[in-house]
């Protein structure tokens, strides 16, 4: 995965959040990225507290195009997703604004990123890749900042 990120041949996992953001009512509670067949994938889902729905989507990272759309009922599985999804929707801020807030001082390649509600505390937890490690940080979304008891590489 670093060798093809290295290349950078692929649209940043911010204008892809971004640009569904602004097609879907709901807010986005996972981003991933993917290898399938040599490409880059980026997987995200979206929850939507009013229709109680879940959507996943599959991007090409190349280009931005959708390949693969799958929407269900939320289960209890996704509760911790959910309930941190209303403390973003709460502060009126979208997943890609905390996502870019969380990772502004990073180096190195977002990987995965998912909200979570876990110990009283809604948060972003991020996977960030970059030529010497895997580095996961949290970032409490309440306070818009990074949690350094749940910080570890």
């Amino acid at each position: 995965m670093h060798t093809l990120l290295i290349n950078g041949d692929f649209l940043k996992p911010i204008v892809v959040m971004e640009q569904l953001e602004q097609q879907d009512k709901g807010t986005i509670c996972d981003f991933d990225v993917d290898v399938e067949e040599g490409l880059l994938v980026y997987k995200i889902s979206m929850v939507n507290v009013e229709t109680r729905k879940m959507s996943k989507y599959q991007y090409r990272a190349l280009d931005g195009v959708l390949l693969n759309e799958k929407s269900s009922v939320y289960s209890s599985d996704d509760i911790g997703s959910v309930s941190a999804a209303k403390m973003l929707q709460a502060k009126h801020m979208t997943f890609s604004a905390l996502v870019a807030l969380a990772i502004e001082d990073q180096q190195g390649y977002l990987t995965q990123a998912e909200l979570d509600h876990d110990l009283s505390i809604s948060y972003l937890e991020l996977k960030i890749l970059n030529q010497d490690s895997k580095n996961t940080i949290a970032f409490d979304i309440e306070t818009l900042r990074p949690l350094p008891l749940l910080k570890w590489d």
